[in-house]
């Protein structure tokens, strides 16, 4: 079966269409002949074989239009139907009155018609088969023996001799309702698409998703829903709401006519979700409700997911202050502070010499904040070349400068959108990008290089630093302004060689640690190596104290560490030079003076290693550089270094990493 079906009541009306179907084209209709007594009966069966649309006229389309829940186009009688039968009327000869019976749309503009072509006639509107009847005898009581109408005019009729002349509708009429057909065809398609979109959308979103009417029923409830009940769309739909949900405070909403977000609700006694509420609201007139649930379990699973992700690209911190090993009230002091910072959502700065585990603090303050679930993003200022840290910070569009991306990328101010950003040895930034960095704190907004878009990021500052910032600034190396604003918490990590307490403690960690790395088994520190440890000169800290475990567990040929383990140092270089003996300085020399020759002399002895040298110096890549720079221009102006190193020139132009 076709989705349009003509139901047409006598054989005319299915000529006329099977004419107009072949001549325009029309391959998606069916015509079906019924009369008064099975119309309903052969409506069932095209139904159920796919037909979405009918097409009828007259009674039939009134019997079909209330006896089924299906679009009905009518066939309509047009002027030019009634002139041809009142031709027809006329050309039979007969001249008494006609009575013209039936629907509205039958009998409209007939006397007006009849009158214009000299005919007597009276038009009778009538709603059924029974009035149809009853107007029929009255008529014929009255002496009319010409009808005008449809079949059950002709049904009605029973006098040999009366006359019915039946109104037909043109191939006109049928062509419009056939069009006006497919377009409620295509409609109803559309609407159904529409309602399929929504209904996946409803489903497929993780929330559960609920709605009701003014009367507290169910009218949406999808499959999120379901899960989180336990009921079926099916025993759902149609019920009051505190059936399906007794906790619910959706209700309320209908008096209320106000929105709730992000209320944590229980359904039952083991589930907790969290719920938004809103009111359906059209033309100023509340006509329901809606809520939407979450499972709090699965969003700590969706958290879970993300952390993953951002564990992955690196921006998660992977240590909190339970990570920090130590014994000394001390640390335990600064654990203490770092604490109670973190629940402050404001600028932290984190002080104190290279390798005691600034950044070890810092993320223990980020993961005991309201923010540790959101990235946390580390820089280190000094290992970036100027020319990148601007676009590694601010990130920068396509085209902005040579070897850009095409399609730009974000900052690293960007990614830590929602969480905290790390900026290790701020006293390295540039002057310049420094004034930036304070406009970014001060306006919470970020620009990319090359572009003119400001866009808004959320981000908390934790800096550290291992010199001394207030002495740079009256210097005018470090902006005041800026260090003012990134200075408002303070927290000083004093050197491995203020707290003692921690040494034993701390190496015990890393031999376990090393020797689980390594496979070397259970390791242990000997006593003389213990005492040795304990009055050693830790210049590099915990970083330094971490080598020289780990060194030592490399070497170690036993279970226990010895002193000469702790000892161990390279002695020759690859060439087979026997080590440098340390340089002697002769009085004289300024502080700058020996910092230079020092310089030199490490230099020297890493063979131009721009990393190892800074390495064991203690300073930024960046500050090296920097140092050296200063050195050449002091060498241009007749700067004449000791003795020692006269015959030692360097050419640092020509070294290497």
């Amino acid at each position: 079966m076709k989705e349009i079906v003509v139901v047409a009541p006598f054989s005319s009306m299915a000529d006329v269409t099977r004419h107009v179907i072949t001549e325009f084209g029309f391959a998606n209709v069916d015509i079906l002949e019924a009369d008064p007594e099975n119309v309903l009966e052969t409506m069932r069966t095209a139904i159920d074989l796919g037909a979405k649309v009918v097409i009828s006229r007259g009674g039939f389309y009134e019997t079909i239009k209330a006896a089924f829940d299906i679009p009905v186009v009518e066939v309509k009688v047009t002027a030019f139907d009634l002139i041809e039968i009142f031709k027809e009327v006329k050309q039979s000869g007969e001249r008494g009155p006609i009575s013209v019976i039936g629907h509205r749309n039958v009998i409209y503009g007939a006397e007006i018609i009849a009158e214009v072509m000299g005919l007597q006639a009276e038009c009778v509107q009538t709603i059924d088969k029974d009035g149809i009847a009853h107007e029929v005898e009255r008529q014929i009581r009255q002496g009319v023996r010409t009808f005008v109408g449809d079949n059950n005019v002709k049904a009605a009729i029973d006098k040999p001799n009366c006359r019915v002349f039946l109104v037909h509708s043109g191939s006109q009429a049928m062509l419009t309702a056939i069009q006006q057909a497919e377009e409620i065809l295509l409609a109803a398609r559309e609407q159904k698409e529409k309602a399929q979109q929504f209904a996946t959308i409803i489903d497929f979103v993780h929330d559960g998703i609920v709605a009701i009417d003014t009367q507290g029923r169910i009218t949406v409830f999808n499959s999120a829903s379901e899960k989180l009940t336990g009921f079926s769309k099916h025993d759902a739909l149609g019920k009051r709401i505190n059936e399906i949900i007794p906790e619910t405070r959706l209700l309320g909403i209908l008096d209320t006519e106000k929105q709730v977000i992000g209320d944590i609700q229980w359904l039952d006694n083991q589930t907790v979700v969290a719920t938004n509420r809103v009111p359906v609201i059209v033309d100023g007139e509340i006509r329901g409700a809606v809520a939407t649930y979450q499972d709090i379990t699965e969003v700590q699973k969706l958290e879970q997911k993300i952390r993953i992700r951002l564990s992955e690209k690196g921006f998660i911190a992977q240590y909190t202050f339970a990570d920090i090993v130590h014994r000394s009230d001390t640390v335990a002091a600064c654990i203490h502070n770092a604490a109670k910072f973190a629940d402050y959502d404001t600028s932290v700065l984190i002080c104190g010499p290279s390798g005691v585990g600034k950044e070890l603090f810092a993320q223990g303050i980020h993961n005991s904040s309201p923010r540790k679930n959101s990235p946390f993003v580390a820089i280190n200022c000094a290992a970036l070349p100027e020319t990148l840290i601007e676009s590694e910070l601010f990130g920068y569009v396509e085209g902005s400068f040579t070897g850009a991306t095409r399609k730009g990328k974000p900052g690293l101010f960007e990614m830590a959108h929602g969480g905290t950003i790390f900026l290790d040895e701020i006293s390295e930034l540039p002057l310049l990008l420094q004034g930036r960095l304070l406009r970014v704190l001060q306006e919470r907004q970020v620009m990319r290089l090359g572009d003119n878009k400001l866009i808004p990021v959320d981000v908390r500052i934790v800096c550290a630093t291992n010199r001394d910032l207030r002495s740079l600034v009256n210097q005018n190396q470090f902006r005041g302004d800026l260090y003012f604003r990134i200075a408002i918490l303070n927290l000083y990590i004093p050197p491995l060689n203020e707290r003692a307490d921690d040494i034993e403690l701390l190496s015990t960690h890393f031999v376990e640690e090393f020797g689980q790395r390594y496979r070397k088994g259970r390791m242990s520190l000997s006593q003389e190596a213990l005492d040795f440890l304990r009055h050693y000169e830790f210049r590099g800290n915990v970083r330094e104290l971490r080598g020289m475990i780990e060194r030592a567990v490399v070497i170690c040929e036993d279970r226990s560490i010895s002193v000469d383990d702790l000892n161990a140092l390279p002695h020759a270089t690859a060439s087979g030079d026997t080590e440098e003996t340390a340089p002697t300085f002769p009085d004289g020399l300024t502080l700058r003076d020996m910092e230079s020759e020092y310089i030199s002399h490490v230099f020297r002895k890493t063979r131009g290693s721009i990393k190892e040298s800074s390495a064991i110096l203690g300073i930024g890549r960046t500050t090296l550089w920097r140092k050296i720079r200063e050195i050449q221009a002091n060498e241009r102006n007749n700067y004449q270094p000791n003795e020692m190193f006269r015959n030692e020139t360097l050419n640092f132009n020509t070294k290497h990493e």
